[in-house]
C-alpha cells in the first residue's frame, strides 16, 4: 500500500485526549496534491498515525457551525415558570417555545 501523503497546515484545537495520548483535533490539512480541507479526526501524539475522520471544505464548515449553533441554542432555552403576583388576577408567566427537542445535553444522561 502506498504511503499517504499529508501536511497539517494549521492546528486549530484539540477537542479531547484519550488515555493513550491520541487527540481529537480540528486541523487544516492538505491530503496529497488536493486542495487543503478542514479535518476533524484523531491523531497519534507524533502525528504519524491517524484515525478515521471527516474532511470539510469552507462552505461545509460554515454549515456545520450553523448546525452546532442551533444545537447549543436549545440548551439555553428557558423553562416555563408561573409565579403568581400578590393579586391572583395577574399571573406572571415567562414564555418558552412550545416545542423542546427530543434530546438533551450529553451531560444530562
Amino acid at each position: 500500500m502506498a504511503e499517504l501523503k499529508f501536511e497539517i497546515l494549521e492546528q486549530f484545537g484539540t477537542l479531547s485526549t484519550s488515555k493513550s495520548g491520541w487527540e481529537l483535533q480540528l486541523n487544516f490539512v492538505q491530503w496529497g496534491d488536493n486542495q487543503p480541507k478542514f479535518d476533524l479526526r484523531t491523531w497519534s501524539p507524533d502525528h504519524k498515525k491517524m484515525g478515521k475522520g471527516i474532511t470539510l471544505n469552507h462552505d461545509e464548515l460554515v454549515k456545520l457551525q450553523d448546525a452546532i449553533t442551533h444545537v447549543l441554542a436549545t440548551e439555553d432555552m428557558p423553562t416555563a415558570t408561573v409565579a403568581l403576583s400578590s393579586e391572583p388576577e395577574e399571573p406572571v408567566v415567562e414564555t418558552e417555545p412550545d416545542e423542546k427537542p427530543g434530546w438533551a445535553k450529553l451531560s444530562d444522561f
